[in-house]
């Protein structure tokens, strides 16, 4: 019986295309998406870490400064004294990047790195949020949107009050009232803990409460105090419960995190100083500006985020987007009311009420440049006006303000044409694109304005706070004359002497600024009870305290006499002795 045989099939030799020059690219979803998260990377690195570096710091922040340049402990030490205001999870991040960089104190960077970096991770939490709700495209609006506002690109206490200042001294010249003035609100952003609140609030906004939760609000206390806190816990009135939450292992974690910092700060420090940071959120006032605040500093793209109310905007996102969204616009609204009326919250509330504003406002964003067809002629009409007047508004400040450092300034003068040669660009895209009806139009001249506002404050703002406004200046001359390290001494009766100006008392950041350990003492008689350094003691004095130095304190040798940056007098003065240690012996001379 004869049996039909079938050859076997010959092998298929396919070669490998992995390494070849003429392999395919990538297509599908892997390639815009990799496009959308090169592009959100480069964003946020050219919004929030270009130039982080290089503006000095004020009082506030310079207090940090020291404390980066002492020990680590469960206070910062400033003037080597605890300073409660100071936690070791805010410390902490500057005085490893003080390490790293070396020397006698911390410098400027050792505090703007680490908040830059901060602010840098926030945008990236905003930008991986929308890309899992909304798409790729959603990331790179949810970077420029987090990373290109006035709060993400200044950081610093001076640049975030200044609007507070005006607003003190506008109610000053309507009713003649010196409240607002007298007390003046200055923002701490204090972007560390502000990260760890917007990590916190975001999981317990998607997965309810738990253990994690817990830990990410406890970390954030000890980078904030309690108000830290107490801001991942108001949002939980207003947000949904969400099945298999476990509120009492949240509680748990972060009392389980306290508990142990305050284990430490009893065993290291007096109970005073645990109590002074536990009291101390409490002696701030209301912040009645906060809501205003939010608005402005997350110019240029908060007004987009009015645009939610839209329904039209609102039913072109998943349901999954419209939770985002929604979600985090409770969070925000209950944090504004919250720290605009309870003491101590109001710097705790900053950080996640911009995060929530950047997330609505790209949200908004996506849904004009995705389903503008869709969109009622109200929120055309919104979307218009809102980048009509932000590029419109910003070509009327910064022509004739650029025009005149243009003129009056030659250092300033390429980057204040550019800059002038951007604003009206800006304005006519978005008149353009409001005429034809093309929102990536309007999108663009957002962006300019944006990109224009890093360019001004990275190529003017920085430079003029360092030689105008800062202490740096003044500081950084005082310090030449003094050795590496010797201690500076502050004598603490002028500082709270009645009879001296404000403006004449030694300020934080001068004594930062100078690079040298600095100290203060009650009395020009405890200057003998230091510890004998091998080289002299140095003295910043009034020239009227030198003349009256008393003879019980130790004999001091005029080392230089300046002037601050207001033109009063200053002396620096020192103890006998040679100024650097004979170290000839040593060196076998």
């Amino acid at each position: 019986m004869s049996r039909a045989t079938t050859p076997a099939p010959s092998p298929e030799v396919i070669a490998p295309r992995r390494l070849r020059a003429d392999a395919p690219l990538p297509v599908g979803l892997m390639a815009p998406a990799r496009l959308a998260a090169g592009l959100a990377v480069a964003v946020i690195v050219a919004f929030t870490l270009l130039g982080a570096g290089n503006l000095d710091l004020g009082p506030g922040e310079a207090r940090l400064g020291m404390a980066a340049g002492d020990r680590v402990g469960p206070f910062g030490l400033v003037y080597g004294s605890w300073e409660p205001g100071l936690l070791p999870a805010r410390v902490l991040p500057s005085l490893v990047w003080a390490w790293f960089y070396g020397g006698v104190t911390a410098a400027s960077a050792a505090i703007r790195w680490p908040e830059a970096i901060a602010a840098s991770l926030i945008a990236l939490a905003s930008a991986h949020r929308l890309r899992t709700t909304l798409g790729p495209r959603a990331s790179v609006l949810g970077a420029l949107t987090a990373a290109g506002s006035l709060a993400m690109i200044d950081r610093s206490s001076a640049g975030l009050g200044a609007l507070d200042a005006a607003i003190g001294w506008l109610w000053f010249g309507a009713t003649g009232g010196h409240a607002l003035m007298l007390t003046p609100i200055l923002p701490d952003p204090n972007l560390v803990g502000g990260l760890l609140v917007v990590l916190a609030l975001d999981r317990l906004r998607s997965r309810g409460a738990g253990p994690a939760v817990g830990l990410l609000a406890g970390l954030a206390g000890l980078a904030g105090g309690w108000p830290m806190m107490a801001v991942v816990a108001i949002p939980s009135v207003v947000l949904r419960r969400r099945e298999g939450s476990r509120p009492a292992l949240a509680v748990l974690g972060a009392l389980a995190v306290v508990g142990g910092w305050s284990a430490w700060a009893w065993s290291t420090a007096r109970f005073d100083a645990w109590a002074a940071a536990v009291a101390l959120p409490l002696m701030e006032g209301p912040c009645w500006t906060l809501a205003i605040w939010a608005a402005a500093y997350a110019l240029p793209w908060s007004p987009m985020a009015g645009l939610v109310g839209f329904e039209s905007v609102r039913s072109g996102w998943s349901e999954e987007g419209r939770s985002l969204v929604v979600g985090w616009l409770k969070i925000a609204g209950a944090l504004a009311l919250a720290g605009t009326l309870v003491p101590g919250l109001g710097d705790a509330a900053r950080v996640p009420i911009l995060f929530g504003l950047a997330v609505a406002s790209a949200a908004v964003l996506e849904r004009v440049l995705g389903g503008w067809p869709g969109l009622s002629t109200g929120a055309r009409r919104a979307f218009w006006a809102a980048a009509i007047a932000a590029s419109v508004g910003w070509a009327t400040v910064a022509i004739p303000t650029f025009g005149y450092a243009a003129a009056a300034i030659g250092t300033y003068r390429t980057l204040a044409v550019l800059l002038i040669g951007l604003a009206p660009v800006a304005a006519a895209a978005a008149v353009l694109g409001g005429a034809r009806s093309r929102p990536a139009l309007g999108l663009a001249a957002l962006v300019l304005v944006a990109g224009s506002l890093k360019l001004a404050h990275w190529g003017v703002v920085v430079p003029e706070w360092n030689y105008r406004a800062s202490q740096g200046p003044w500081a950084r001359a005082i310090g030449q004359w003094i050795p590496r390290r010797s201690t500076l001494y502050f004598i603490n009766t002028t500082a709270f002497d009645p009879s001296i100006p404000d403006r004449d008392r030694w300020p934080a950041d001068l004594a930062f600024h100078t690079s040298r350990r600095v100290r203060q003492l009650p009395a020009p008689e405890a200057l003998g009870l230091e510890p004998e350094p091998q080289s002299p003691h140095f003295v910043l004095l009034h020239p009227t305290e030198l003349e009256h130095w008393p003879d019980s304190a130790p004999e001091l040798v005029l080392v230089r006499e300046m002037q601050d940056k207001y033109g009063s007098p200053r002396v620096l003065a020192r103890t006998g002795g040679p100024m650097y240690p004979d170290r000839r012996e040593e060196l076998g001379e």
